[in-house]
């Protein structure tokens, strides 16, 4: 009996330690949610509520890796493969976006120190939501891709996350508009691309941002139990 119990102990406790960070995770976004609530009951309005869509869509790219976990991916057709990449990418920068939310800072209503919890809880959450689905779709695809070097999937993967920072904030375009307004979206990236002396400001924007990204990386990759 008591080797039953101490068997379904070490279980249960491998369990939980497996997925510690996951709990964390939630208890994190649980805590930003409340002190939103929080605050909208003492103001009675309904500022910084938008956090609550940017957290949504930054969780997006997160349930796609934790979705292609689920199915054997090494196996799948490239063309479903590469669809779900591509999916991924086309998402994953609404993690760190939720960085340039500090911009916000202060909108009044309440106090400075809470208005600053508020944000920083919500970035947090998005950026490690960010962070540990880069972590799971390296894994697949060195697992798909043994041969390809890891840092040469991580770093531009960092600098795309940059420039979709950029282009969502400062362009304001979405992930939406790659199928509801592609056309006007290439153009306005294809500037970029081709004048970069001309839009300096965004390749700035985007080398620090894919700087500060990958320098925090491995940070969150040495965490346990982050699968």
């Amino acid at each position: 009996m008591n080797l039953n119990l101490n068997r379904t102990a070490a279980i249960v406790n491998g369990w939980i330690a497996r997925n510690r960070l996951q709990y964390t995770l939630w208890a994190s976004t649980l805590f930003s949610l409340t002190l939103l609530c929080c605050r909208i009951l003492h103001t009675g309005k309904m500022q910084y509520i938008s956090m609550v869509w940017n957290l949504f869509l930054a969780f997006i790219p997160y349930a796609i890796t934790r979705y292609m976990l689920s199915w054997n991916y090494q196996f799948k057709a490239t063309w479903i493969w590469t669809v779900s990449f591509l999916v991924w990418l086309a998402f994953l920068p609404n993690a760190p976006y939720i960085l340039t939310d500090l911009f916000h800072l202060p909108k009044g209503g309440a106090p400075m120190w809470y208005d600053l919890f508020l944000l920083l809880s919500f970035a947090w959450n998005g950026l490690l939501m960010g962070y540990l689905s880069i972590c799971e779709m390296e894994s697949m695809w060195r697992t798909r891709y043994p041969k390809w070097s890891a840092a040469l999937f991580v770093f531009p993967v960092m600098f795309l996350c940059g420039m979709g920072v950029y282009i969502g904030r400062f362009m304001r375009w979405n992930s939406w508009d790659i199928v509801t307004n592609p056309f006007a979206l290439l153009t306005e990236v294809g500037d970029i691309l081709l004048h970069p002396w001309e839009f300096r400001a965004a390749w700035a924007f985007t080398i620090c941002m894919g700087v500060f990204l990958s320098l925090v990386y491995p940070l969150i990759k040495k965490i346990p139990g982050r699968v």
